[in-house]
């Protein structure tokens, strides 16, 4: 059978009498690759496999409308690559790679080298490499069971991407790629020496990777220099809140630091007449704060706008970005909702381009990906393409801004041309 080549993935074309996809997956490092062709033409699935240059053996299934045999696409699609196999894009596909890892696990746990050619993903208490051209992965490193009772949470390529800046539990540390040699850059243990919570609070870079954000003992946040000596130090102790995020501006001037009641956050009684819930900015250098900028909700992904004047939250958590002067806390700005015009739009994580003209926004399924021009906002909005059922967490540009590798909670990686 020779399928049509249909590159979209919006599956309201497939809920026509006509609707045709194709998908080719490879395994690519097997002893000799192995193809997967999934297809939908009408309410048709067809399935082929063949190995090397080998003859293909097909499958094919009828259902009783188109819908359902996308459906059928999409569960085999994914079962195909949690067993390893990859789908590569051409020259003209936007979408450069599109892999998952093994089971249910996240991507949340990823980057994008500042070349483009490599994505780092951390997945099963190990750090991997995988190749954006070819879909090959090596392991780099493997942390013993025993230290990683919950798993690895952030992995970060420094800024030459000779490095990696990883979190295990409360600890924070780097690999050399080169020599494998691992050093510690920080380490708590939650409830025993700091009340930091582990799945809350991450290390990040400023825009340059010039300077690191890291959580300590005795409830210390740290900014550090690339060569991991310290710059600057916050203590976020107190009886009734919480440091419950932190963030680098992207010349690495300002800290962030996002303190909030227990009482508001878990209900803990002998916190309740606290109402504090802020954004503390900080002077890295002189090493005091410049400002308090108020909070009326719980928040999620914490940053500043490229002019550093606004700081960037997610109202609620899945709503956003929005933006707030550092100087009065006024707000400044939201992205809507681009179906309900007087509804926030869907955010689960949000990145500029590194010079600072393009915001990307993590949502899910048909409207996954969104990028914004950034004085525009919604006037210059382009929603990229690549069916993504899952809710996108972690979004990483190249350091020429073409490339946008994305990951979230159900593990799918995509990396595309932007």
């Amino acid at each position: 059978m020779r399928w049509p080549t249909v590159t979209t993935y919006d599956l309201r074309r497939y809920r026509t009498a006509m609707a045709q996809e194709e998908i080719t997956l490879v395994l690519p490092d097997s002893a000799g690759p192995k193809y997967r062709m999934f297809g939908v033409s009408g309410a048709a699935f067809v399935r082929s496999a063949r190995s090397g240059d080998g003859a293909a053996r097909e499958t094919r299934k009828d259902f009783a409308d188109p819908a359902a045999a996308v459906i059928a696409l999409r569960r085999e699609v994914g079962k195909a690559m949690r067993a390893g196999f990859v789908r590569l894009g051409g020259a003209e596909d936007p979408v450069v790679l599109e892999f998952m890892p093994p089971g249910k696990t996240s991507s949340r746990a990823m980057d994008l080298h500042p070349d483009g050619r490599t994505v780092l993903i951390a997945y099963d208490g190990a750090i991997r490499l995988v190749d954006v051209a070819t879909g090959v992965r090596r392991t780099v490193h493997a942390v013993p069971a025993a230290e990683r009772p919950t798993g690895i949470a952030t992995a970060l390529f420094d800024a030459t991407g000779s490095a990696v800046v990883y979190t295990v539990g409360g600890s924070t540390r780097r690999l050399d790629l080169g020599t494998l040699h691992e050093e510690p850059l920080a380490d708590y243990r939650q409830f025993e020496n700091a009340l930091f919570n582990p799945h809350t609070v991450q290390p990040a870079w400023d825009a340059a990777r010039r300077r690191l954000v890291v959580f300590d003992a005795d409830d210390r946040v740290r900014v550090l220099d690339a060569a991991g000596a310290p710059v600057c130090e916050v203590s976020t102790r107190s009886p009734a809140t919480e440091c419950r995020g932190a963030a680098l501006s992207p010349s690495g001037r300002l800290l962030a630091v996002w303190r909030v009641g227990r009482g508001l956050v878990y209900g803990h009684r002998d916190a309740s007449e606290d109402p504090t819930n802020e954004v503390e900015v900080w002077d890295v250098e002189a090493g005091r704060p410049v400002a308090r900028v108020p909070l009326e909700w719980e928040i999620g992904d914490l940053g500043f706008d490229p002019s550093e004047t606004l700081l960037l939250v997610n109202r609620g958590r899945v709503h956003g970005p929005f933006a707030i002067s550092i100087d009065t806390g006024e707000p400044a700005w939201h992205l809507g909702d681009p179906h309900h015009p007087k509804g926030w739009a869907t955010c689960y994580a949000w990145a500029y381009s590194p010079d600072g003209r393009r915001i990307a926004v993590g949502g899910h399924r048909t409207s996954a990906l969104r990028v914004y021009d950034a004085e525009l906002r919604e006037r210059g909005a382009v929603a990229l393409p690549g069916y993504d059922e899952q809710r996108i967490r972690r979004l990483a540009f190249s350091a020429d801004g073409t490339l946008l590798a994305t990951g979230g909670d159900f593990g799918r990686v995509f990396v595309r041309r932007v």
